[in-house]
């Protein structure tokens, strides 16, 4: 298994839960392996591309045929389609290992130009994943259910489970400080998403990456650290899917839409591309 690699081009999306009943761009993503493929991109799936938990195989079936054959063909033209393996997925690590030459990995270490890039799903720094993993099982299965009602009621108790969720892990930190344990200063984040994973970004970029980019959350975002590491986090596809774009270690971060219509940010016959672009 290799985790370190170097990629010139590369582009990073997560969380596009083929399978699950609420996915439905299929067309979308059919037509962003598209653009990966004409303008030579390597392509990371960066974990949950694939949802196993809460999965409709005839959903699957659909979502899954119009891009499989073209994602088959990037290793022919010596590109790479890399998939980080997220919580949704987990089970499914040795049958996606031999499916369109996907490179499975639990995270990917990329060196472009001169900067390091780590890719990872991002839940094994959710609090709640780890210390209470029964709960989080427990919280899928409601969301399952919630899904055969309806988008909205899915929409309604995400939402309300992110809000609870960063209110209990919040009561511990509340308390080391009302009694003066030390403890990190909280990095700023991105709005809406709960703290451990700013945290969790800021420590891997501590340990000399220029880029560390999550998924998991599906809330897109960006964040400068004050030590120079930039934290992405490229959301999900149920709506509005975003993007992370690589070229020798430039960076560019913005809707998948933006990429697909507006054209590639670093046209391979403009010459060398520099400085971050985007959002």
């Amino acid at each position: 298994m290799r985790t370190s690699v170097q990629e010139d081009r590369l582009l990073v999306v997560s969380d596009i839960h083929m399978g699950n009943l609420l996915h439905r761009p299929r067309k979308a993503f059919s037509q962003f392996v598209q653009f990966a493929f004409e303008n030579r991109y390597s392509v990371c799936l960066n974990g949950d591309g694939i949802d196993i938990a809460q999965l409709s195989m005839s959903q699957l079936n659909a979502d899954l045929s119009p891009s499989l054959p073209l994602l088959s063909r990037f290793r022919s033209v010596g590109r790479s389609v890399y998939y980080t393996v997220g919580n949704h997925d987990i089970a499914l690590e040795h049958f996606l290992s031999d499916v369109g030459g996907m490179q499975v990995v639990p995270f990917l270490n990329v060196r472009s130009g001169d900067r390091r890039i780590r890719v990872e799903h991002g839940h094994m720094y959710d609090e709640m994943f780890l210390k209470h993993p029964w709960l989080y099982f427990q919280i899928m299965s409601i969301g399952k259910l919630a899904i055969g009602v309806s988008p909205g009621v899915y929409d309604a108790l995400h939402r309300f489970m992110v809000g609870m969720l960063g209110m209990v892990e919040g009561v511990p930190r509340f308390f080391r400080r009302k009694v003066g344990t030390e403890e990190l200063e909280a990095p700023p984040g991105i709005p809406g998403e709960r703290q451990c994973f700013g945290l969790a970004a800021q420590s891997v970029g501590l340990r000399g990456f220029d880029v560390v980019t999550f998924g998991h959350t599906h809330i897109p975002g960006k964040v400068e650290f004050e030590f120079g590491t930039t934290y992405f986090n490229t959301g999900a596809w149920f709506a509005g899917p975003w993007c992370l774009a690589i070229h020798r270690g430039n960076t560019w971060f913005g809707p998948v839409a933006d990429l697909t219509t507006d054209g590639d940010p670093f046209p391979i016959d403009g010459g060398d591309a520099s400085g971050e672009l985007g959002s």
